[in-house]
């Protein structure tokens, strides 16, 4: 590598950390999400508080799974629950309702079929996401699907696990990429949080009083 090459690494690596320490202190700029259309606003209202999240629904790839909370490991790593039927939300992300952080969920792929997410990499842009809460369903609008290998994820948690962005975002993550013996991958969604949907007269369309 000649001296060029090195001014060139030294500086993209000193880019990659600037744009990591943006996003800690949650100035990296968000999506705006489906969230902040006009036209869509009038059909939510925010939640009234955050509130734990108890069941995920996924109509696209007919999924429904009850949630429960999980935790870190001793060594950094955020195992999904046991059960393959059941996802786990990391219980120091942000709950549904909140207007900050991300709510990060996570579950099974399992290669010989029946786990919760093995169809996660199905779903495309503009899905509803459901979560189930003690205080109302929120809606949730997927924004982007992507696959990041176990490297890629590693070297982006800050950017996908970070509880200092400034607009929500849903975060599901699930295994992919089975060689035989393991799972090489991660299938990614982000979602916007669009809110609770007012109900509406079905006579005349418009929200219910």
């Amino acid at each position: 590598m000649n001296a060029a090459d090195d001014r060139l690494g030294g500086l993209t690596k000193r880019l990659l950390l600037v744009f990591l320490a943006m996003v800690v202190v949650g100035f990296a700029l968000p999506s705006p999400g489906v969230a902040s259309d006009p036209k869509l606003a009038p059909a939510y209202v925010a939640l009234s508080a955050p509130s734990t999240p108890e069941l995920l629904i996924v109509p696209e790839i007919k999924l429904r799974a009850p949630i429960v909370p999980i935790e870190v490991d001793p060594k950094g790593v955020l195992t999904p629950p046991s059960d393959v039927h059941e996802v786990g939300w990391w219980k120091r992300s942000a709950e549904p309702g909140a207007t900050s952080g991300q709510t990060l969920i996570t579950g099974h792929t399992v290669h010989t079929g029946g786990g919760v997410m093995n169809r996660l990499g199905d779903l495309r842009p503009g899905a509803v996401i459901r979560i189930k809460t003690p205080l109302g369903i929120v809606d949730y609008r997927t924004t982007k699907v992507f696959v990041y290998t176990k490297a890629e994820l590693a070297a982006h948690a800050v950017e996908l696990f970070s509880q200092a962005r400034k607009q929500i975002r849903l975060v599901l993550v699930t295994c992919t990429g089975w060689t035989g013996k393991d799972y090489t991958s991660n299938i990614i969604v982000f979602a916007d949080q669009l809110g609770v949907r007012q109900a509406t007269d079905k006579a005349t369309g418009k929200k219910a009083a």
